[in-house]
């Protein structure tokens, strides 16, 4: 989805499929860790501009992992 990479103004995120970056150093760190707030944006940028959705966050060899544990975990609540 992303790599981070190290340039003498910080760390930096760049989404694989566009030219998209997120600075790590313009977060705000009284609001936690800025590499976790970096990656957070990260996410929602190849989510609402890639159309992924969770499934398509995971590397291929994890999709069919997660589709067969949501599957396991479908629950019905009867009343």
């Amino acid at each position: 989805m992303y790599t981070i990479s190290k340039v003498p103004e910080g760390i930096i995120l760049t989404c694989k499929k566009c030219t998209h970056i997120e600075s790590v150093s313009q977060f705000s760190l009284s609001l936690g860790s800025q590499r976790t707030q970096a990656a957070r944006a990260m996410q929602t940028h190849f989510r609402d501009n890639h159309k992924a959705g969770l499934l398509g966050l995971l590397p291929k060899k994890y999709e069919v992992l997660a589709s067969a544990a949501v599957s396991r975990h479908a629950w019905v609540c009867d009343r």
